[in-house]
């Protein structure tokens, strides 16, 4: 998995996992988080997600 930010290239990111009981909870990693430009991305689809997004389990659409 790619741990450098697609957008400013920073290695400072974090991986998130939702929380148990979330509609999308996965048991794993499900988005990264750029610390330094706080940019958000989806494990699976790899697309930026907007405010409030959340990236949906395995990608599906």
């Amino acid at each position: 998995m790619e741990t450098s930010c697609k957008k400013c290239g920073s290695q400072d990111t974090i991986m998130v996992e939702y929380a148990y009981g979330e509609p999308e909870h996965y048991d794993g990693v499900s988005e990264i988080v750029c610390n330094t430009c706080k940019a958000r991305f989806g494990r699976w689809s790899g697309k930026e997600l907007a405010e409030g997004e959340v990236e949906k389990r395995y990608g599906r659409k």
